[in-house]
């Protein structure tokens, strides 16, 4: 838990600064910081998404700030999709990105959407949880399905 905190704080600092000179990054710096948040959201999502499919049990607290940190990560990567990103470094981002970018913005909006739910739904009960868990889970499965290589 307490490496988790350092690279959380890590990202954090980073993301705050990277905010300042979103434009300056250079694409990997870019495809560097939406993976961190990614591994962030993905490590805080499996909480949350083992308590809603009874293979944990449900914590209200626990779930609470899994769901902060889930919440508050995804509005991170949409950001770093800059140009350029799409040809640097190990990404699986496919190019349908750049070339449909209204549709994959709406679709990171509804993820967003559906994660700012998570925090209410997982300090409430098991079946709030399950149901913005499946919600949220959905709204990143489709992006991932036409954005997301393999």
């Amino acid at each position: 838990m307490k490496v988790f905190a350092i690279a959380a704080a890590g990202l954090a600092a980073t993301a705050a600064i990277a905010l300042a000179q979103e434009r300056a990054l250079k694409p990997e710096s870019q495809v560097k910081l939406r993976k961190s948040a990614y591994a962030l959201m993905n490590y805080n999502f499996a909480t949350l998404e083992a308590m809603a499919e009874g293979k944990r049990a449900y914590n209200q607290d626990e779930a609470g700030k899994a769901a902060d940190w889930v919440a508050n990560l995804s509005e991170v990567p949409k950001r770093f999709f800059g140009e350029g990103t799409d040809k640097v470094g190990e990404t699986r981002a496919r190019p349908e990105i750049w070339q449909k970018r209204a549709d994959f913005d709406a679709k990171m909006d509804k993820m967003v959407a559906e994660a700012q739910k998570l925090p209410q739904a997982a300090r409430t009960d098991a079946a709030s949880l399950k149901k913005a868990v499946d919600a949220t889970g959905d709204a990143c499965g489709a992006c991932h399905d036409d954005y997301r290589r393999k």
